[in-house]
């Protein structure tokens, strides 16, 4: 018993110190931006993958936060009801119901044997970015954090389009291995040259990501309890600008 408070104990420390260290390592993007375009390809993505991102500008910049979803995830049928949910998630982040749109276009279904084409992602991104005026927009990279083919083809969709409109920033987010995936803040203390723009999530910003992704109740079987616990993208967002050609 004492073993397991003494090691209990030695855990919380680690957390604290890893918490305590988030000051030499929180970096916010580096240029002033008025409207800012989380894209995402299912509801929910917002809080399993944005969440530290979102919570940094919407505390720590004067940026306006839109969310756009590709999807209502209706991969099981549960599409209006998710729709519902990212609106809900998306009040607690504190972004308006106006910043908040998801899609639910034939060639746009949730899905992973669905394949995306990117020009339809292109002309949806740029519809959104005309009418509201965005000026930077963040996603997944080619990757997709997770592999899901729907996250990688709002990359390549994000990325077709900022290569036709230069004044657009893409950001990407960093995907890492599924060690690292799992190992929650404790991924702070693994050395590298951070490079990326680090969004880090203090307790408060967890709480409100964890908050948020309360909202996706139809989501929430118990394996994704272990996800909102342990992944690293629940405290951390790596993001790199996407270099465009010719620049």
């Amino acid at each position: 018993m004492l073993t397991a408070l003494i090691s209990f104990a030695c855990l919380i420390a680690l957390l604290a110190y890893a918490y305590f260290s988030l000051a030499q390592f929180q970096k916010v993007l580096p240029f002033s931006t008025n409207n800012i375009l989380i894209l995402t390809a299912h509801p929910d993505d917002e809080c399993m993958f944005f969440g530290p991102t979102i919570t940094s500008l919407r505390t720590l910049t004067k940026s306006r936060v839109h969310v756009l979803c590709l999807s209502t995830g209706n991969a099981d049928g549960l599409g209006s009801i998710r729709k519902k949910e990212l609106a809900k998630s998306c009040q607690i982040f504190g972004i308006q119901t106006s910043h908040v749109k998801s899609l639910d276009l034939p060639a746009l279904q949730d899905g992973m044997k669905n394949q995306w084409d990117a020009s339809v992602i292109s002309q949806v991104v740029k519809d959104y970015v005309t009418k509201q005026k965005i000026d930077t927009i963040i996603t997944f990279d080619d990757q997709g954090v997770s592999g899901h083919p729907n996250h990688i083809a709002a990359y390549n969709g994000a990325r077709t389009f900022v290569q036709q409109e230069s004044s657009i920033k893409l950001y990407k987010l960093t995907s890492v291995s599924l060690i690292r995936k799992y190992i929650g803040v404790f991924d702070l203390m693994i050395p590298n040259n951070r490079k990326s723009i680090e969004m880090i999530s203090p307790p408060f910003a967890y709480l409100t990501t964890h908050k948020a992704m309360r909202q996706h109740s139809s989501q929430l079987v118990w394996f994704r309890w272990l996800y909102v616990t342990f992944s690293r993208y629940m405290y951390i967002n790596d993001l790199m600008v996407e270099k465009q050609e010719g620049l």
